[in-house]
């Protein structure tokens, strides 16, 4: 089949809630088959039962993007279930905060161990089998407009989203001769939903700081990281890899909070006079 003619297979991260849930289900209503990998199996079971009883082809693999073996074991399970993957998007990881003074090293290395090594191993693992297939494909990565925009106490989370683009931008170089596209996604302020025992992902003033900050004066939804991530792995998107697209509602374009710049006053006219004709008197005079 074409890219864009369903049934293809397809395989994401982070899947058992939150964006990877919206990612996958958007594959699988268009009629795709979706494997959905997570670390929680509960969660994973849960929402694979909802996901099937709605009529969609869907598998779960449970995995902690970190181990290695597990990644590689889990992509290998996809594929005997649903055929060579054709697309793959690693959507997987975490955001906890610390200011830099007070972060633990363990604390560190856990966000880069889950958001940039477990996108390497991911891709890595989906990549190899993409490229054995020899169908091509695509490679979606999450990132965040944390890649480009700093924030008060998320120096590693910051750090991971930033090396994701640069990751992906590489990989989309040595993959290009096989005919899989790499991109990413960055999203800004994004519901990422409840979460059973865990509540919301921000807090409320947090919330309404960004809110206020972003252009389209709304939070994202889940479904519009989805559209993205969908558009970018489709025959649409066909010429598009090593690109990164922000789904952020214009809050990249500038600083949106600095007030406005003008003055009820016009500017003072400016003398095109040579330097040799202009008068040495004071204004007024």
């Amino acid at each position: 089949m074409t890219m864009d003619g369903r049934g293809r297979a397809v395989v994401v991260t982070g899947a058992a809630d939150g964006l990877g849930l919206a990612i996958a289900t958007r594959f699988a209503e268009l009629g795709d088959r979706v494997a959905l990998l997570d670390i929680d199996g509960e969660r994973l079971a849960a929402s694979v039962r909802r996901l099937r009883a709605a009529g969609h082809q869907v598998a779960g693999f449970p995995a902690d993007v970190t181990d290695e073996t597990a990644v590689s074991d889990a992509v290998a399970a996809a594929v005997e279930r649903f055929g060579p993957a054709r697309v793959a998007v690693s959507n997987a990881g975490i955001a906890p905060n610390a200011p830099v003074l007070d972060c633990s090293k363990a604390r560190w290395d856990r966000v880069i161990d889950v958001n940039l090594t477990g996108t390497f191993l991911f891709t890595r693992a989906v990549g190899r089998a993409m490229v054995d297939a020899g169908e091509g494909g695509a490679i979606c990565c999450m990132s965040s407009g944390a890649h480009r925009l700093g924030r008060v106490g998320a120096a590693a989370y910051c750090a991971s989203k930033a090396g994701i683009v640069m990751y992906a931008k590489v990989l989309a170089m040595e993959l290009g001769e096989h005919g899989i596209r790499v991109n990413v996604v960055a999203p800004g302020f994004v519901d990422h939903g409840y979460r059973e025992g865990l509540g919301d992902f921000v807090s409320g003033d947090y919330a309404e700081a960004m809110a206020a900050a972003t252009p389209l004066n709304r939070r994202g939804a889940a479904t519009d990281v989805a559209g993205a991530v969908e558009y970018l792995c489709s025959d649409a998107g066909g010429y598009i890899s090593g690109a990164v697209l922000a789904v952020d509602g214009a809050s990249s374009a500038g600083r949106f909070h600095i007030p406005w710049s003008g003055t009820e006053r016009d500017p003072a006219p400016v003398d095109k006079r040579p330097p040799t004709e202009r008068s040495s008197s004071p204004a007024g005079e």
